[in-house]
């Protein structure tokens, strides 16, 4: 199923029923761009990426708990925002250019390929162990799960894809939060079950949201977990 972002009754109310809302969604992405534009020269190549993702995840996670008592977990070493019933939960990611476009035959991958943790939390347990993942040591797999109240959790992705405006100093933000399947043979997430397409979000200078504002995504070195 596919959500346009201009399909507000529609989105809105798919959004409630997962315990969400779109506020949320553009207030990480806010936080998002604050986070990379934190980054100076002095700081590491990789740290725009890094500083974009925990920050947007941050802001997820702690508008998740204030407006819908939702908790922070991590599953199989992924940092989540799971609801109170421990039945959904949300991760973000960063996604291609397709990322929040409407039409149905640009459907949006990955940036990255998930690692075998990643393929774990997007995998039922019977699928993910006939998975192949040549290559990789046995001791990079994840051991076997051990019961938990996790177990069936629905995982749905928070992706995001920025883009700069030629000779601007604008930037957009393309975004969606989507239920995958699982990853192909090479770890990258290239179907969805369900996707909810938000609006774009275009940004100049920052503006730092507060606590209670309304409400913003990068391409993000991962661990291979």
């Amino acid at each position: 199923m596919l959500i346009a972002a201009h399909e507000l009754p529609r989105r809105d109310d798919r959004l409630a029923l997962l315990g969400t809302s779109w506020p949320v969604m553009e207030k990480a992405l806010r936080m998002s761009e604050a986070g990379l534009r934190r980054v100076t020269e002095s700081h590491g190549r990789t740290a725009s990426g890094q500083y974009a993702y925990h920050e947007r995840l941050a802001a997820l996670r702690s508008e998740q708990k204030v407006r819908y008592g939702w908790e922070n977990v991590s599953r199989f070493q992924i940092d989540l925002t799971v609801n109170p019933e421990r039945t959904v939960g949300i991760q973000t990611l960063s996604g291609d250019a397709n990322t929040g476009n409407p039409d149905p035959t640009a459907v949006p991958h990955s940036q990255h390929p998930r690692g075998p943790n990643g393929r774990h939390l997007l995998t039922d347990e019977t699928a993910f162990e006939q998975l192949s993942l040549p290559g990789l040591p046995t001791e990079f797999l994840p051991p076997p799960a051990e019961p938990s109240d996790l177990d069936g959790l629905e995982v749905w992705v928070f992706l995001t894809y920025r883009k700069q405006v030629p000779e601007s100093d604008l930037v957009v933000w393309h975004s969606e939060l989507s239920r995958p399947c699982p990853p192909d043979e090479r770890g990258y997430i290239t179907a969805w079950y369900d996707r909810i397409l938000f609006p774009e979000v275009t940004i100049g200078s920052v503006v730092f949201p507060d606590e209670g504002g309304d409400m913003e995504p990068i391409d993000v070195p991962v661990d291979f977990r």
